[in-house]
């Protein structure tokens, strides 16, 4: 009996922290990224909405990041084209830069 209590408490704990850590993700990638390759490229979370602009290019939609820590992009362009966008996430510990790879391991660096 024991147990089955200890292993139903560590089950809701584990899934707690998974959704903190996701709500506090959005919060903390809030605000403009900018590329340290490119100044001209930009991204802007806000909520759950992300706008990327690149000199007068802008697309903008939605993002989610899933349990591989990917982050998906659903962006839509002034022509109403869609597109998703996928890659791997990560960010220092302050979330004062952002790394994302894509499939193809490529890198691209941001700074807040």
């Amino acid at each position: 009996m024991k147990k089955i209590f200890y292993k139903t408490v560590l089950l809701i704990f584990s899934i707690l922290t998974a959704v903190y850590a996701l709500c506090s993700c959005g919060s903390d990638l809030d605000g403009t990224w900018r590329s340290c390759e490119d100044e001209d490229t930009r991204i802007k979370f806000s909520g759950e909405n992300v706008r990327i602009t690149y000199d007068e290019f802008s697309i903008e939609g939605t993002y989610e990041i899933d349990d591989n820590e990917n982050i998906i992009f659903h962006l839509t362009d002034k022509n109403g084209s869609k597109y998703k966008i996928t890659a791997k996430i990560s960010t220092d510990s302050k979330y004062k830069i952002l790394t994302l790879t894509n499939p193809k391991g490529d890198k691209e660096v941001f700074k807040k």
